[in-house]
């Protein structure tokens, strides 16, 4: 057995007699045990089978509902669907890739409008279809919050 003594503070180090009263009314409201327990009874320190049933599915079906809680999000269909994208089928579109390090042409790969896959277009006659990390990654620049919506005034 360890002799060691953990403490919180300097009272409980020193076993102070305003924090041993503190600790004896931390709790000192009684837990209603009774009501969960079935009409047999307690036997020595046993509880019967349904008792421990009744807690592991009031535990579990709480566990439940506190991890459910997702964000109801509404889809909301193509009123006038533009001529151009058809649902489920995506859309290539060249274009070029420049953040003043890199530069690379690229055709980006679209699904209902949105850029998902920026790849190396392999008609380029510098670059033969290679990309960088920087030019991979850039497709996720896109969907960043902070960025400008529009031109902006110098």
């Amino acid at each position: 057995m360890s002799t060691k003594k953990y403490w919180k503070s300097l009272e409980d180090l020193n076993d102070s007699p305003e924090l041993i009263k503190k600790a004896s009314q931390e709790f000192a409201e009684p837990i209603p045990m009774e009501d969960f327990l079935s009409e047999s009874g307690n036997n020595n320190g046993q509880h019967p089978r349904r008792d421990f049933l009744k807690f592991l599915g009031f535990s579990v079906t709480a566990a439940t509902l506190a991890a459910c809680e997702t964000p109801v999000r509404k889809v909301v269909p193509y009123v006038v669907k533009p001529e151009e994208i058809t649902v489920g089928v995506s859309n290539w579109y060249a274009s070029t890739f420049y953040d003043g390090h890199d530069y690379c042409e690229v055709l980006v790969k679209t699904r209902e409008g949105r850029p998902i896959k920026v790849e190396g277009n392999k008609r380029s006659r510098i670059t033969m279809g290679a990309t960088n990390a920087r030019t991979q990654a850039s497709v996720l620049s896109l969907y960043d919050e902070a960025r400008f919506r529009g031109p902006v005034k110098g």
